[in-house]
């Protein structure tokens, strides 16, 4: 078999496994039902990276034609745009994971805007003058200082380079903190379950970012092709790694759902390690019975600076053990619990005749709550109604 021929047929497969893969995972019944919405936003992260490559390579064919091969020049500009969304992608799901709470959209486009500013470089120098393909570092030498699209596209591959590093950075900084904090409790059982994979998983994602990096300097059929077939070898693993994590939660969760109330339901938020807090025996009735006592005496959720943090400190604990006391004993998560505790306060100040004539916004920052939308939300969730209507209607009654 000839190289064009190679090369359309690898560009079919890997086009054929990304979709497949996207497609399975939107048709997995654990995957569209995930209880967890963090692991729904991971396996959403997944699809997109699969349709993204998919798109790359499907336009590689389209713009060279099938059975033509055109090796790709130094710092392709398609290379680039793959790889930095890939590497975008796959480092946030796998940190959500351990952090879900970092995952927002404004720390993913922070982490983007490199590359978005960089694309759109580039497509404002080719409208100044055309793009010139380089093959060699002569040539490169040549024309870099000479063109400016060439020389966008040298920039994006050192700031790709640089994402690497901060990349790796970000992700082992949080696997860090997340292990700190499981050990305490945990010991080493959640490696095995948790942490090994999404180590593997990480690694494997950094191989087809370091393949990306070596293709942008030494591009030519043996490094294209190789990296090819990295990504048809990384694809499909990484999809059994993720899709296997995940059922092994589901059924996890649904061994403690099925205990016959032995167990509250967890949180929709608990992870894998809140899930095996819940199983593992230990304390946690002895800690939540100090968390009781000490709220209800210091009340400190009623100031609106408070933290979980001070709370930690004062029980001389630390968020996980915390988190998983108060799911066991109530299904809730300690941001809910401390919520429901803050609404159970205005509920009372507005019964309370000393109150009548105190403003709602009065009652909102004496039970700990800052902004009036926040309270009247989370008010209206609980209460089914708004505290203007709270009042009256118990006013009446």
């Amino acid at each position: 078999m000839d190289i064009p021929a190679l090369h359309t047929l690898t560009n079919g497969i890997i086009i054929g496994i990304c979709l497949s893969i996207s497609f399975g995972l939107v048709c997995f019944k654990q995957m569209a039902h995930a209880i967890n919405p963090k692991y729904r936003r991971a396996c959403h992260f997944f699809i997109a990276a699969s349709l993204i490559i998919a798109a790359g390579h499907l336009a590689e064919l389209l713009v060279d034609g099938f059975g033509v091969y055109r090796s790709l020049d130094l710092f392709s500009i398609l290379v680039l745009v793959l790889a930095s969304s890939q590497a975008l992608m796959f480092t946030f799901m796998l940190i959500l994971l351990f952090d879900s709470r970092y995952v927002t959209f404004a720390n993913v486009m922070k982490h983007a805007a490199p590359s978005l500013v960089f694309i759109l470089l580039y497509v404002v120098s080719c409208c100044i003058e055309a793009d010139v393909c380089v093959y060699s570092l002569a040539e490169w030498r040549a024309c870099v200082v000479h063109n400016l699209p060439l020389a966008v596209r040298t920039l994006f591959g050192v700031t790709y380079t640089v994402q690497l590093f901060v990349y790796v950075r970000l992700f082992f900084r949080k696997k860090h903190h997340y292990i700190t904090h499981l050990k305490e409790l945990t010991g080493e059982c959640i490696s095995k379950l948790e942490l090994r994979w999404t180590m593997r998983a990480f690694l494997y994602a950094l191989s087809v970012g370091i393949g990306a990096w070596v293709l942008l300097v030494c591009p030519g059929p043996i490094p294209e092709f190789s990296f090819s077939f990295l990504i048809v070898v990384f694809y499909p693993a990484f999809a059994w790694l993720y899709t296997n994590y995940h059922y092994t939660y589901e059924m996890l969760r649904r061994f403690i759902v099925e205990q016959d109330g032995k167990l509250p339901q967890p949180p929709l938020e608990a992870d894998m390690g809140d899930l095996i807090c819940y199983l593992q025996s230990g304390d946690s009735n002895h800690l939540f019975e100090e968390l009781e006592a000490y709220l209800q005496k210091e009340q400190p959720y009623l100031d609106y600076n408070f933290k979980r943090g001070d709370l930690i400190k004062a029980l001389g604990t630390n968020e996980r053990n915390l988190s998983a006391a108060v799911g066991r004993a109530t299904g809730l998560t300690l941001q809910n619990y401390l919520l429901r505790l803050r609404i159970r306060h205005a509920m009372d100040l507005l019964l309370l005749p000393d109150y009548a004539n105190h403003t709602i916004e009065d009652i909102a920052g004496a039970s700990g709550f800052k902004a009036m939308r926040t309270f009247n939300r989370n008010f209206r969730e609980l209460v089914k109604m708004t505290p203007t209507e709270f009042r009256q209607q118990k006013s009446v009654l």
